[in-house]
């Protein structure tokens, strides 16, 4: 079971885009748990998707060229880790509700782990950012990316985990990101944010 959200919450999305959310994760709190392949062709429904971006003390992404899993995201270059929320992850507050942060939070460093093979302490300053969203494919109209960043300190670079579909290509400028057609359309939208983001606040070179 993977968590989803009736459409009706997002009545305005945008034919493809990358935005701040300015009540955070609030929306999450009206999901409920859907079985995944009914979630994937019921474009009623937005499935939650943890998308992570690992940047190294220059700000590069990390980026890889997909080899296997959804056959409708086959071949596509990403800088995006993560993916669906499942039923395991799900945190409770004090009343018992869903606590979307927790539970995203979970699902993310679940994902680094079992793509990577590595635990939190590979990364520092992991933050939410925005929603991402593209609705030009069949794909992308079921989905609702959480785009999020972390930088990568562990000492050796990411690399997926043997039997992952997962080809690594290295930490890539975003400029390059941005404006490669090989990346899908996820990518190139947080390239681009992340970047306006920058003009504005500078990436550290080091870390305190």
């Amino acid at each position: 079971m993977i968590l989803a959200l009736a459409r009706t919450h997002f009545p305005s999305l945008p034919a493809a885009g990358c935005w701040p959310l300015p009540n955070g994760l609030d929306f999450l709190r009206a999901a409920s748990w859907h079985r995944r392949a009914m979630a994937e062709s019921d474009e009623t429904l937005l499935q939650p998707i943890t998308y992570l971006v690992l940047r190294d003390a220059q700000g590069r992404a990390w980026s890889y060229a997909r080899s296997g899993g959804d056959a409708r995201l086959r071949g596509r270059c990403s800088v995006g880790v993560g993916g669906h929320v499942d039923a395991g992850d799900a945190c409770h507050d004090a009343q018992g509700r869903l606590d979307p942060a927790a539970t995203l939070r979970r699902a993310l460093l679940r994902e680094v782990l079992e793509e990577l093979g590595v635990q939190a302490d590979a990364l520092t300053d992991l933050r939410l950012l925005a929603a991402v969203y593209e609705g030009h494919s069949a794909v992308g109209r079921v989905h609702l990316g959480l785009l999020y960043s972390a930088q990568w300190i562990a000492a050796q670079a990411p690399a997926p985990r043997p039997g992952e579909a997962l080809n690594a290509l290295g930490f890539v400028p975003l400029a390059n990101v941005a404006t490669d057609p090989r990346y899908e359309l996820w990518s190139q939208l947080a390239a681009v944010h992340l970047l306006t983001k920058a003009a504005h606040c500078p990436v550290p070179t080091s870390i305190s």
